[in-house]
């Protein structure tokens, strides 16, 4: 299933609820079509219109949800839930603004490190979930 790049986040939301984040990463490289021609700017549609259109930029907000798997676990942060989903990638790192600071994370093959400001429940996949206090922790894959 396509869409359009607007409407790309609802195809990626049902994708995901699936239990199919793993199959994001390689949605997202379609998106690279956009960034030609010295454009670095996301664009309206699939080979037409504007080349600035930032409702368009669904792999952002997924990248940080799905793919680095940062997302409340409680209404404000108070809890935060990490379940990264890589696919084929080696590898991803980021930080994610929250009311209490930033929760950063590093996720690969081996395992997950986080720094947060509040407690976390990290969901590795095969694996039960961990609810671990505020702070940085590492946990293997296996």
């Amino acid at each position: 299933m396509i869409a359009q790049p607007f409407m790309s986040y609802v195809v990626h939301d049902a994708v995901a609820l699936a239990g199919e984040a793993d199959r994001l990463p390689e949605l997202y490289r379609r998106w690279s079509q956009f960034l030609v021609d010295g454009y670095d700017t996301i664009g309206e549609c699939w080979g037409w219109g504007t080349h600035v259109h930032g409702w368009s930029c669904t792999p952002t907000k997924d990248m940080i949800f799905y793919t680095l798997g940062v997302t409340p676990a409680e209404p404000g942060y108070a809890k935060a839930r990490i379940a990264p989903r890589l696919g084929r990638l080696a590898w991803a790192r980021g930080a994610v603004p929250t009311p209490h600071g930033l929760i950063t994370v590093e996720a690969s093959a081996d395992g997950v490190t986080v720094n947060s400001p509040v407690p976390a429940v990290v969901e590795l996949a095969g694996q039960a979930p961990r609810t671990l206090p505020a702070g940085r922790h590492a946990v293997p894959a296996r």
